[in-house]
């Protein structure tokens, strides 16, 4: 199954973060089809912490949405993730933006992700790797709508694209134009 999938840091090496987080995606089965490039973020909701580095993924697993989230529960635990403040400062964050078949609600998880139409941080980086795939085109046409007709959710919220994701040879993120 697909899933759209958030990731962010702002504790410690966050680009160095981003990258164990992917390899770790990739041990536990959860592979990387697209990833945006990387951004930064100022923090939303707790301001006093510093700005974020967050990316967006497609990956693929056969996991249903909660074991998926199991698996990176598991995945923040072994980075060694503790929350000490409600959206505050972490070394690791992953979140299940969408999956391939749409909404999803338990008492631990919700699909799409509630806040996701909220952050810069969540849509750009998406946006970028949706664009041009054959799935999640209600959410790439939602995200779009958002951004041309509420641009008032995003007051505060600043977001710079920063440079494209290596893995291995692969360039992600941009073209060689850019």
């Amino acid at each position: 199954m697909k899933y759209i999938l958030s990731l962010g840091s702002n504790i410690g090496n966050s680009f160095e973060n981003l990258k164990k987080a992917i390899s770790k995606l990739e041990e536990k089965s959860i592979f990387i089809d697209d990833c945006s490039s990387v951004y930064a973020s100022t923090p939303v909701d707790y301001l006093t912490q510093a700005d974020f580095l967050n990316m967006s993924l497609i990956a693929e697993a056969a996991y249903e949405p909660v074991q998926m989230l199991e698996k990176l529960k598991e995945i923040e635990h072994e980075m060694g993730r503790v929350k000490t403040i409600e959206k505050g400062p972490r070394n690791i964050d992953l979140d299940i933006i969408f999956w391939e078949k749409g909404s999803f609600e338990s008492e631990d998880l919700t699909i799409p992700h509630k806040e996701a139409a909220n952050r810069l941080f969540v849509i750009f980086p998406t946006l970028e790797i949706i664009d041009n795939s054959e799935y999640f085109r209600k959410e790439k046409a939602h995200f779009h709508f958002i951004l041309e007709t509420d641009q008032r959710r995003f007051l505060g919220q600043k977001i710079e694209k920063l440079y494209p994701f290596k893995i291995g040879e692969e360039n992600f993120g941009w073209n060689e134009t850019n």
